[in-house]
Protein backbone atom coordinates (compact mmCIF):
# COMPACT_ATOMS: atom_id res chain seq x y z
CA UNK A 1 0.00 0.00 0.00
CA UNK A 2 2.80 2.41 0.91
CA UNK A 3 4.48 1.72 -2.43
CA UNK A 4 1.26 2.51 -4.29
CA UNK A 5 0.75 5.73 -2.32
CA UNK A 6 4.39 6.72 -2.95
CA UNK A 7 4.02 6.07 -6.69
CA UNK A 8 0.81 8.12 -6.81
CA UNK A 9 2.52 10.94 -4.92
CA UNK A 10 5.53 10.89 -7.26
CA UNK A 11 3.22 10.85 -10.29
CA UNK A 12 1.28 13.81 -8.87
CA UNK A 13 4.47 15.78 -8.29
CA UNK A 14 5.73 15.02 -11.79
CA UNK A 15 2.36 16.07 -13.23
CA UNK A 16 2.49 19.33 -11.27
CA UNK A 17 6.06 20.02 -12.38
CA UNK A 18 5.05 19.23 -15.96
CA UNK A 19 2.10 21.63 -15.70
CA UNK A 20 4.31 24.45 -14.45
CA UNK A 21 6.85 23.69 -17.17
CA UNK A 22 4.14 23.81 -19.83
CA UNK A 23 2.89 27.10 -18.39
CA UNK A 24 6.38 28.60 -18.55
CA UNK A 25 6.85 27.39 -22.09
CA UNK A 26 3.48 28.86 -23.03
CA UNK A 27 4.47 32.25 -21.59
CA UNK A 28 7.76 32.19 -23.49
CA UNK A 29 5.98 31.17 -26.70
CA UNK A 30 3.43 33.98 -26.33
CA UNK A 31 6.16 36.49 -25.52
CA UNK A 32 7.98 35.42 -28.69
CA UNK A 33 4.78 36.07 -30.67
CA UNK A 34 4.72 39.57 -29.19
CA UNK A 35 8.40 40.13 -30.03
CA UNK A 36 7.77 38.91 -33.59
CA UNK A 37 4.91 41.44 -33.88
CA UNK A 38 7.26 44.16 -32.62
CA UNK A 39 9.93 43.26 -35.17
CA UNK A 40 7.31 43.20 -37.95
CA UNK A 41 6.21 46.71 -36.89
CA UNK A 42 9.84 47.92 -36.98
CA UNK A 43 10.52 46.26 -40.35
CA UNK A 44 7.44 47.88 -41.90
CA UNK A 45 8.46 51.27 -40.51
CA UNK A 46 12.00 50.85 -41.81
CA UNK A 47 10.73 49.73 -45.23
CA UNK A 48 8.44 52.80 -45.44
CA UNK A 49 5.51 50.40 -45.80
CA UNK A 50 2.24 51.99 -44.59
CA UNK A 51 0.36 48.85 -45.66
CA UNK A 52 2.47 46.72 -43.33
CA UNK A 53 1.94 49.20 -40.50
CA UNK A 54 -1.79 49.24 -41.20
CA UNK A 55 -1.78 45.48 -40.56
CA UNK A 56 0.52 45.77 -37.54
CA UNK A 57 -1.56 48.38 -35.65
CA UNK A 58 -5.08 48.69 -34.28
CA UNK A 59 -7.53 51.11 -35.91
CA UNK A 60 -7.37 53.42 -32.87
CA UNK A 61 -3.56 53.33 -32.65
CA UNK A 62 -1.91 56.46 -31.22
CA UNK A 63 1.70 57.61 -31.50
CA UNK A 64 3.11 59.65 -28.59
CA UNK A 65 6.54 60.96 -29.51
CA UNK A 66 9.49 61.89 -27.32
CA UNK A 67 8.19 65.49 -27.19
CA UNK A 68 5.05 64.38 -25.35
CA UNK A 69 2.82 65.10 -28.35
CA UNK A 70 0.28 62.45 -29.37
CA UNK A 71 -0.30 61.98 -33.09
CA UNK A 72 -3.07 60.30 -35.05
CA UNK A 73 -2.82 56.98 -36.83
CA UNK A 74 -3.36 58.71 -40.19
CA UNK A 75 -0.39 61.03 -39.52
CA UNK A 76 1.74 58.05 -38.51
CA UNK A 77 0.97 56.13 -41.72
CA UNK A 78 1.69 59.25 -43.78
CA UNK A 79 5.05 59.63 -42.04
CA UNK A 80 5.93 56.04 -42.91
CA UNK A 81 4.95 56.59 -46.53
CA UNK A 82 7.14 59.71 -46.70
CA UNK A 83 10.11 57.66 -45.41
CA UNK A 84 11.26 60.41 -43.05
CA UNK A 85 13.13 57.98 -40.77
CA UNK A 86 15.65 55.82 -42.55
CA UNK A 87 16.36 53.07 -40.01
CA UNK A 88 14.23 51.81 -37.17
CA UNK A 89 15.41 49.00 -34.91
CA UNK A 90 13.66 47.71 -31.81
CA UNK A 91 15.37 45.69 -29.05
CA UNK A 92 12.70 44.33 -26.69
CA UNK A 93 13.84 44.37 -23.05
CA UNK A 94 10.72 43.32 -21.16
CA UNK A 95 7.44 41.68 -22.22
CA UNK A 96 4.60 41.79 -19.69
CA UNK A 97 1.61 39.54 -20.44
CA UNK A 98 -1.74 40.23 -18.83
CA UNK A 99 -5.53 40.15 -19.38
CA UNK A 100 -5.54 36.37 -19.77
CA UNK A 101 -2.57 36.73 -22.16
CA UNK A 102 -4.58 38.97 -24.49
CA UNK A 103 -2.68 42.17 -23.74
CA UNK A 104 1.02 42.91 -23.51
CA UNK A 105 3.22 45.83 -22.51
CA UNK A 106 6.67 45.86 -24.10
CA UNK A 107 9.62 48.05 -23.15
CA UNK A 108 12.36 48.28 -25.77
CA UNK A 109 15.40 50.18 -26.86
CA UNK A 110 14.47 52.17 -29.94
CA UNK A 111 17.12 53.10 -32.52
CA UNK A 112 16.48 55.59 -35.33
CA UNK A 113 18.50 57.23 -38.08
CA UNK A 114 17.69 60.18 -40.32
CA UNK A 115 19.83 59.56 -43.37
CA UNK A 116 23.18 58.54 -41.90
CA UNK A 117 22.71 60.59 -38.74
CA UNK A 118 21.93 58.53 -35.59
CA UNK A 119 19.29 59.90 -33.26
CA UNK A 120 19.53 59.42 -29.47
CA UNK A 121 18.47 56.02 -28.17
CA UNK A 122 14.87 56.10 -26.97
CA UNK A 123 13.15 53.94 -24.40
CA UNK A 124 10.05 52.73 -26.23
CA UNK A 125 6.85 51.46 -24.67
CA UNK A 126 4.29 49.59 -26.77
CA UNK A 127 0.88 48.29 -25.75
CA UNK A 128 -0.25 45.31 -27.84
CA UNK A 129 -3.58 43.50 -27.89
CA UNK A 130 -4.37 40.04 -29.23
CA UNK A 131 -7.53 39.62 -31.28
CA UNK A 132 -8.31 36.59 -33.46
CA UNK A 133 -4.87 35.16 -32.56
CA UNK A 134 -3.08 38.21 -34.02
CA UNK A 135 -1.04 40.70 -31.97
CA UNK A 136 -1.36 44.37 -32.97
CA UNK A 137 0.24 47.53 -31.56
CA UNK A 138 -2.35 49.83 -29.98
CA UNK A 139 -0.09 52.52 -28.51
CA UNK A 140 3.44 53.84 -29.10
CA UNK A 141 5.10 56.12 -26.53
CA UNK A 142 8.83 56.89 -26.39
CA UNK A 143 11.21 59.01 -24.32
CA UNK A 144 14.87 59.85 -24.84
CA UNK A 145 17.23 58.02 -22.48
CA UNK A 146 18.89 60.98 -20.79
CA UNK A 147 21.75 59.17 -19.09
CA UNK A 148 22.36 57.62 -15.71
CA UNK A 149 19.47 59.11 -13.73
CA UNK A 150 19.04 56.25 -11.27
CA UNK A 151 18.17 56.99 -7.64
CA UNK A 152 21.17 56.94 -5.32
CA UNK A 153 21.65 54.30 -2.69
CA UNK A 154 19.90 50.98 -2.22
CA UNK A 155 17.72 51.68 0.80
CA UNK A 156 14.88 49.40 -0.22
CA UNK A 157 16.71 46.19 -1.06
CA UNK A 158 16.13 46.46 -4.79
CA UNK A 159 18.76 45.49 -7.38
CA UNK A 160 20.06 48.29 -9.60
CA UNK A 161 18.81 50.88 -7.08
CA UNK A 162 15.19 50.36 -8.01
CA UNK A 163 15.43 50.11 -11.80
CA UNK A 164 13.25 47.37 -13.29
CA UNK A 165 15.74 45.86 -15.74
CA UNK A 166 19.19 46.38 -17.25
CA UNK A 167 19.06 49.35 -19.58
CA UNK A 168 21.32 51.00 -22.10
CA UNK A 169 22.12 54.45 -20.73
CA UNK A 170 21.89 57.11 -23.40
CA UNK A 171 24.11 57.20 -26.46
CA UNK A 172 23.45 57.41 -30.20
CA UNK A 173 21.44 54.80 -32.11
CA UNK A 174 23.30 51.91 -33.72
CA UNK A 175 22.49 49.80 -36.78
CA UNK A 176 23.31 46.51 -35.06
CA UNK A 177 23.79 45.25 -31.52
CA UNK A 178 24.59 42.02 -29.66
CA UNK A 179 21.65 39.69 -29.06
CA UNK A 180 19.58 40.84 -26.10
CA UNK A 181 17.48 38.41 -24.05
CA UNK A 182 14.16 39.96 -23.09
CA UNK A 183 12.46 39.37 -19.76
CA UNK A 184 9.01 37.78 -19.62
CA UNK A 185 6.60 38.83 -16.86
CA UNK A 186 3.16 37.29 -16.53
CA UNK A 187 0.22 38.07 -14.27
CA UNK A 188 -1.01 34.82 -12.76
CA UNK A 189 -4.50 35.82 -11.64
CA UNK A 190 -7.73 34.18 -12.73
CA UNK A 191 -9.48 36.22 -15.50
CA UNK A 192 -12.64 34.16 -14.92
CA UNK A 193 -13.18 36.16 -11.72
CA UNK A 194 -13.84 39.30 -13.79
CA UNK A 195 -17.63 39.39 -14.05
CA UNK A 196 -19.20 40.75 -17.27
CA UNK A 197 -20.02 44.48 -17.20
CA UNK A 198 -21.33 46.98 -19.71
CA UNK A 199 -18.66 49.22 -21.36
CA UNK A 200 -19.83 52.45 -19.69
CA UNK A 201 -19.47 50.91 -16.22
CA UNK A 202 -16.05 49.52 -17.10
CA UNK A 203 -14.84 52.89 -18.42
CA UNK A 204 -15.96 54.64 -15.23
CA UNK A 205 -14.35 51.99 -13.02
CA UNK A 206 -11.04 52.14 -14.90
CA UNK A 207 -10.94 55.96 -14.91
CA UNK A 208 -11.83 56.15 -11.21
CA UNK A 209 -9.02 53.71 -10.38
CA UNK A 210 -6.41 55.71 -12.31
CA UNK A 211 -7.51 58.97 -10.66
CA UNK A 212 -7.44 57.23 -7.27
CA UNK A 213 -3.89 56.09 -8.07
CA UNK A 214 -2.89 59.76 -8.43
CA UNK A 215 -4.62 60.61 -5.15
CA UNK A 216 -2.80 57.82 -3.33
CA UNK A 217 0.59 59.24 -4.36
CA UNK A 218 -0.47 62.82 -3.78
CA UNK A 219 -1.44 62.08 -0.19
CA UNK A 220 1.39 59.59 0.51
CA UNK A 221 -1.08 56.81 1.33
CA UNK A 222 1.45 54.03 1.26
CA UNK A 223 -0.90 51.41 2.69
CA UNK A 224 -3.27 51.87 -0.26
CA UNK A 225 -0.61 51.36 -2.93
CA UNK A 226 -0.84 47.58 -2.59
CA UNK A 227 -4.51 47.77 -3.58
CA UNK A 228 -4.21 50.18 -6.50
CA UNK A 229 -1.02 48.89 -8.21
CA UNK A 230 -0.86 45.63 -10.15
CA UNK A 231 1.74 43.07 -9.00
CA UNK A 232 3.45 43.63 -12.36
CA UNK A 233 3.46 47.45 -12.08
CA UNK A 234 6.36 49.50 -13.47
CA UNK A 235 6.83 53.25 -13.90
CA UNK A 236 8.94 54.94 -16.59
CA UNK A 237 9.97 58.51 -15.94
CA UNK A 238 10.80 61.38 -18.28
CA UNK A 239 14.46 60.27 -18.20
CA UNK A 240 13.75 56.94 -19.93
CA UNK A 241 14.47 54.93 -16.78
CA UNK A 242 11.99 52.34 -15.45
CA UNK A 243 11.47 51.63 -11.77
CA UNK A 244 9.91 48.74 -9.88
CA UNK A 245 6.72 48.52 -7.86
CA UNK A 246 8.67 47.67 -4.74
CA UNK A 247 10.87 50.73 -5.05
CA UNK A 248 7.90 53.04 -5.60
CA UNK A 249 6.14 51.67 -2.52
CA UNK A 250 9.36 51.96 -0.52
CA UNK A 251 9.74 55.65 -1.38
CA UNK A 252 6.07 56.59 -0.91
CA UNK A 253 6.47 57.51 2.76
CA UNK A 254 8.96 60.19 1.70
CA UNK A 255 6.33 61.79 -0.57
CA UNK A 256 8.84 61.93 -3.43
CA UNK A 257 6.24 61.12 -6.07
CA UNK A 258 3.65 63.81 -5.50
CA UNK A 259 1.48 63.45 -8.60
CA UNK A 260 -0.78 66.39 -8.08
CA UNK A 261 -3.49 65.94 -10.66
CA UNK A 262 -4.28 63.90 -13.77
CA UNK A 263 -6.30 65.50 -16.56
CA UNK A 264 -7.71 62.66 -18.72
CA UNK A 265 -7.71 63.22 -22.47
CA UNK A 266 -8.69 59.83 -23.84
CA UNK A 267 -9.65 56.46 -22.39
CA UNK A 268 -9.73 53.31 -24.51
CA UNK A 269 -11.03 49.89 -23.52
CA UNK A 270 -9.73 46.69 -25.10
CA UNK A 271 -12.24 44.01 -24.26
CA UNK A 272 -13.38 44.09 -20.64
CA UNK A 273 -10.04 43.90 -18.84
CA UNK A 274 -7.59 46.41 -20.38
CA UNK A 275 -7.86 50.22 -20.28
CA UNK A 276 -5.41 52.74 -21.76
CA UNK A 277 -5.53 56.35 -20.54
CA UNK A 278 -3.81 59.25 -22.28
CA UNK A 279 -3.64 62.37 -20.15
CA UNK A 280 -1.71 65.29 -18.74
CA UNK A 281 -0.47 65.41 -15.21
CA UNK A 282 0.91 68.01 -12.86
CA UNK A 283 3.52 67.09 -10.30
CA UNK A 284 5.06 68.84 -7.32
CA UNK A 285 8.21 67.58 -5.60
CA UNK A 286 8.79 69.00 -2.14
CA UNK A 287 6.30 71.78 -2.95
CA UNK A 288 8.22 72.77 -6.07
CA UNK A 289 6.46 72.43 -9.43
CA UNK A 290 7.91 69.93 -11.90
CA UNK A 291 7.53 69.91 -15.66
CA UNK A 292 4.03 69.52 -17.05
CA UNK A 293 3.97 66.01 -18.59
CA UNK A 294 2.08 63.67 -20.87
CA UNK A 295 0.98 60.42 -19.24
CA UNK A 296 0.16 57.02 -20.69
CA UNK A 297 -1.37 54.79 -18.02
CA UNK A 298 -2.53 51.19 -18.43
CA UNK A 299 -4.96 49.56 -16.02
CA UNK A 300 -5.87 45.87 -15.95
CA UNK A 301 -8.98 44.40 -14.34
CA UNK A 302 -7.53 41.75 -12.07
CA UNK A 303 -9.96 39.42 -10.29
CA UNK A 304 -12.70 42.05 -10.30
CA UNK A 305 -10.56 45.10 -9.44
CA UNK A 306 -8.97 47.66 -11.76
CA UNK A 307 -5.29 48.20 -10.96
CA UNK A 308 -2.66 50.41 -12.59
CA UNK A 309 0.04 48.30 -14.28
CA UNK A 310 1.97 50.97 -16.18
CA UNK A 311 2.85 54.63 -15.71
CA UNK A 312 4.81 56.15 -18.60
CA UNK A 313 5.50 59.88 -18.77
CA UNK A 314 7.22 62.35 -21.08
CA UNK A 315 7.90 66.06 -20.54
CA UNK A 316 6.01 68.24 -23.01
CA UNK A 317 8.17 70.05 -25.56
CA UNK A 318 6.01 71.52 -28.27
CA UNK A 319 9.03 73.26 -29.83
CA UNK A 320 10.35 70.04 -31.42
CA UNK A 321 8.76 67.44 -33.65
CA UNK A 322 5.85 67.79 -36.03
CA UNK A 323 3.46 70.71 -35.69
CA UNK A 324 0.79 68.74 -37.54
CA UNK A 325 -1.08 65.51 -36.96
CA UNK A 326 -1.67 65.99 -33.22
CA UNK A 327 -4.71 64.47 -31.58
CA UNK A 328 -4.63 66.99 -28.73
CA UNK A 329 -3.52 70.55 -28.25
CA UNK A 330 -0.66 70.42 -25.76
CA UNK A 331 2.04 72.76 -24.56
CA UNK A 332 4.85 72.73 -22.04
CA UNK A 333 5.42 74.70 -18.86
CA UNK A 334 5.46 74.00 -15.15
CA UNK A 335 2.82 72.19 -13.14
CA UNK A 336 0.06 74.19 -11.51
CA UNK A 337 -2.17 73.32 -8.58
CA UNK A 338 -5.20 74.99 -10.13
CA UNK A 339 -5.68 75.96 -13.74
CA UNK A 340 -8.64 76.72 -16.00
CA UNK A 341 -9.99 73.93 -18.25
CA UNK A 342 -7.41 73.12 -20.89
CA UNK A 343 -8.59 73.65 -24.49
CA UNK A 344 -8.68 70.35 -26.32
CA UNK A 345 -8.12 71.58 -29.84
CA UNK A 346 -5.56 71.11 -32.58
CA UNK A 347 -3.97 74.09 -34.39
CA UNK A 348 -5.22 74.30 -37.98
CA UNK A 349 -2.99 73.00 -40.76
CA UNK A 350 -1.02 75.79 -42.42
CA UNK A 351 -2.06 76.59 -45.95
CA UNK A 352 0.40 75.74 -48.70
CA UNK A 353 -0.58 78.84 -50.65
Amino acid sequence: MRIIIFRVLVASILLLVGSWSALAQSADALAQQVVDAELAYAAAFQACDPGGLDTATTKDFTYTDYNGMTYSRHWFLEQAKACTRGVVRIEPMRVMLNDGDNSAIVHSRFHQFIGDKPLPVHQLMHILVRRDSEWRVASHHSAVMLGDARPTGDRYGEPNDGTAFAQLIGGPSTRSAPAFAHQVVRYGGDPAKNLPEDPITLEKQALDSILEYASVFQNCRTADLEKIMSPTYVISGFNGMTYTRKWMIGTSDFCNHNIQRIEPLQLRLYGENTAVLLGRYHQFIYERPADFRHLTAVAFREEGTWRVALHYSTTFNEKVGSAEGKLFYSEGGMSQRVMPPFPNWVPPRKSRW
